[in-house]
């Protein structure tokens, strides 16, 4: 972790060049298995569970690669539903870490740890590893491999600086990860963005797939917005069918029943009940709220909320103000926004709020505060989100 902190000061830059000549040093390892790409603003990560639990429950032997992590960094590379072991993955960083550095090569945190992975799942001998992008997709690290299909999500604003201001120039980026032949499939209904995908799709002989009738069977992720997660994840399990791949409506029913993923409108207690989402974003906050309201009709929160210091938080508030009793303003410990500026956004929308610092602090507060009758909503970043499960959960 000391060394992947040292990574992380080279920040984010964004190419292929530099993880393909390291991955060539490696003897290629994402050549070694079949691979599902996905990408996407919002739902990239719980699709990717789908998808593996569906493929894990057909019999084969699976990889999951998403980000960021929630408790621990071994989140993020799993194989066969079991995160990497703290011996392996000292092993593995100690092997890489030697190889990169007799090459004189320079990574970011996301290129080595990407590597990392595919090496990693290479070793376990993996059928089939479900990679979740980091950022956009063209130039993200992850998009050195070449997938049966593509999946991206949905497409909303975010990362201006890296991937552009407009919604066609963040679609762009995303719709990088399509390759020659492959198929996309999506659930955006935004007709300029579906306009990016088709010709590109068009331009790469790819068939587009739209899946836009949410899935009604059970789920074990809550919240209505899983509905249309599910849906691709069946799409994909569709198209590896008709590539010969042998799954059972059986293996995809119980893939989506049985499926895990920390928190996506995760209850995490009752009396007060706790809900934790990381609704890190303005395009999540409108899925959140929908979900909340459906399941608790007109009752609200005790809302907890931080989010990271590059988010648009005026949408965000305007979102989730509705939801809340009363707010309780916090922040993670790594790049949180100033806890002053979510606070007037929340009393320009009429909610009385407080700063409570550190994010066991707030929850703690907000359980006592609400009573046993009450609703706890955790919401903002994934680090927000992170920290707060350990009240729960042991790291």
């Amino acid at each position: 972790m000391s060394y992947f902190n040292e990574l992380e000061r080279l920040g984010i830059i964004l190419g292929l060049e530099r993880i393909q000549r390291f991955l060539e040093l490696l003897g290629n390892p994402q050549d070694s298995f079949r691979s599902i790409h996905i990408a996407g603003t919002n739902g990239k990560g719980s699709t990717a569970a789908m998808v593996e639990s569906i493929l894990r429950g057909a019999g084969y032997k699976t990889a999951l690669y998403t980000s960021p992590h929630l408790v621990c960094f071994n989140e993020r590379v799993q194989a066969n539903a079991k995160k990497i072991s703290n011996p392996e993955l000292e092993r593995l960083v100690s092997q890489l870490r030697a190889i990169k550095e007799k090459a004189r090569l320079k990574l970011t945190f996301f290129e080595f740890t990407t590597a990392l992975a595919f090496e990693f799942f290479k070793r376990k001998r993996v059928d089939f590893a479900v990679i979740e992008t980091g950022m956009g997709g063209r130039l993200d690290a992850t998009n050195v491999i070449t997938p049966l299909v593509s999946v991206i999500t949905n497409v909303s604003i975010e990362h201006r600086q890296y991937l552009g201001n407009t919604l066609q120039e963040i679609a762009f980026e995303k719709a990088g990860i399509i390759k020659q032949g492959v198929p996309l499939i999506t659930s955006e209904k935004n007709p300029a963005v579906l306009r990016v995908f088709k010709k590109e799709c068009k331009r790469k002989k790819s068939r587009l797939i739209k899946a836009s009738k949410p899935y009604k069977g059970k789920i074990a992720l809550q919240g209505s917005f899983q509905r249309a997660n599910a849906a691709m994840a069946i799409a994909v399990a569709r198209q590896l069918q008709k590539r010969g791949v042998k799954i059972s409506e059986k293996a995809i029913r119980n893939g989506l029943a049985k499926v895990q993923f920390l928190g996506r409108f995760a209850e995490m207690q009752r009396a007060p009940t706790v809900l934790l989402d990381c609704c890190h974003n303005p395009g999540a906050a409108p899925a959140l709220a929908k979900a909340f309201s459906e399941r608790f009709k007109r009752r609200k929160a005790l809302l907890v909320i931080g989010v990271s210091s590059d988010k648009n938080i005026r949408q965000i508030a305007l979102t989730l103000a509705p939801l809340a009793s009363s707010v309780i303003v916090t922040g993670a410990k790594i790049r949180a926004m100033q806890p002053e500026k979510l606070k007037k956004e929340f009393e320009q929308n009429g909610k009385k709020a407080i700063i409570v610092k550190g994010v066991k602090n707030a929850v703690r507060k907000a359980i006592a505060t609400a009573g046993k009758k009450g609703i706890v909503l955790v919401a903002g970043s994934c680090f927000v989100v992170g920290e707060a499960i350990q009240l729960w959960e042991k790291p």
